[in-house]
């Protein structure tokens, strides 16, 4: 058994490593080991996706994706791994080749959406239809879909589900929509830096979550 001042020496050396250690807050789950993740930026090159208003959703993609880079680094045990941080076209199966060849352990594709009526928002996350309820790929698109809604306050559009390109791989994978670009207001707030962080924050608390379960 331990000297009681000895014990008591542990306990506040225990306490400095969780406050000094970045992205390790008292009372926040985080994984016990690292884990990779690919981020996946859609579109790019030739391929500009939604264009609203001169806006282009690979260019707000890319900007997420760019901000969880940054935001990741106070996160140790998630290694993030990105299929593009420039402005090129890479096709869908050069994008899980990515994911494959580095081992990872998730699938996140950062997407914008657009719809004819310029009243809809809100974010939703989507899984290809051959991921069941209850799959590592729902219970980490709900844990995203989750915390990217607490972090920004928009509109919860839930969980859909659609034929995709990720049924080619066996990873945990969905791509997640972070808001209509064909609404005005969504759109402000899309091409914003401040709110693009609460996006990144929101991916990146969402995947801790989820590995830490």
């Amino acid at each position: 058994m331990l000297p009681k001042t000895i014990k008591s020496g542990l306990l506040c050396l225990l306490v400095l490593v969780l406050i000094v250690i970045p992205g390790n807050t008292p009372g926040r789950s985080v994984p016990a080991a690292s884990v990779t993740i690919t981020i996946d930026p859609g579109h790019g090159g030739f391929d500009p996706g939604a264009v609203i208003s001169g806006v282009s959703e690979k260019s707000v993609n890319l900007l997420i994706a760019k901000r969880v880079e940054e935001l990741g680094k106070r996160y140790p045990a998630l290694d993030f791994v990105f299929t593009r941080l420039s402005d090129d076209y890479i096709s869908l199966p050069d994008r899980l080749e990515i994911a494959k060849q580095h081992g990872s352990d998730g699938y996140i594709s950062i997407q914008a959406n657009s719809f004819r009526d310029p009243n809809v928002t809100g974010v939703e996350t989507i899984l290809d239809w051959t991921r069941d309820r209850g799959s590592s790929s729902w219970i980490m698109a709900e844990s995203i879909q989750q915390s990217v809604v607490e972090t920004t306050g928009a509109r919860d559009r839930g969980i859909r589900q659609q034929r995709l390109y990720t049924r080619h791989s066996s990873l945990p994978a969905a791509l997640i929509e972070v808001g209509f670009l064909t609404s005005p207001a969504e759109r402000e707030k899309l091409t914003s830096p401040a709110y693009q962080d609460l996006v990144a924050k929101g991916i990146i608390q969402g995947l801790l979550t989820y590995f830490s379960g």
